[in-house]
């Protein structure tokens, strides 16, 4: 539970700096920039965006001691956490309009990641995957009772294809502005 915990704490940082850091949200956009939010949209990301977002949540499990090399004397507490993560993002990002009551104030909903996918409601929210108490550590919990986001995605244009989204955020002339 530690391993998860630390784990979450560092992809929260990962996650909220692809917000604010204009060079990491380049990356992230792609992401954000989904119009309808589905279980697909957990997989909808650029390669640099993923890799730096793990980086974020694994890095501090191996510098406190809480990983190891796998191996006979290794942990898998990298691999638990990194599959725990992958599993709860399809959840999260299902179309469903769930609610989890009392519970949403320890694991997050779909409706809790979805007010994170907003286009026009208070943006820069629920960072968090897992564990919505991150977000309220840190002052960026919203979730409003009874409502949903009107809209997703971002101000700002992705590129059609596949291969033009992977250059666009190296690109000068597409840069995209930070969501505000």
């Amino acid at each position: 539970m530690t391993g998860l915990a630390v784990g979450e704490m560092g992809f929260y940082w990962g996650h909220r700096w692809s917000h604010e850091v204009p060079f990491l949200w380049q990356f992230h956009a792609i992401h954000q920039s989904a119009e309808h939010v589905d279980f697909m949209v957990s997989t909808r990301a650029h390669p640099v965006d993923m890799v730096f977002g793990r980086l974020c949540g694994l890095v501090p499990l191996y510098a406190l001691g809480l990983a190891g090399p796998i191996g006979a004397r290794g942990s898998a507490v990298p691999v638990a956490v990194l599959l725990a993560g992958r599993v709860w993002g399809y959840f999260i990002h299902a179309n469903l309009r769930w609610r989890l009551g009392p519970l949403e104030w320890i694991v997050s909903s779909p409706a809790f990641h979805h007010w994170h996918h907003t286009l026009n409601g208070p943006i820069n929210r629920n960072y968090a995957s897992m564990l919505p108490w991150v977000d309220r550590m840190f002052g960026t919990f919203y979730l409003p009772k009874g409502q949903w986001p009107v809209a997703y995605g971002i101000n700002g244009a992705i590129a059609d294809s596949l291969g033009a989204q992977l250059v666009q955020p190296l690109w000068p002339k597409s840069r995209l502005e930070l969501a505000s």
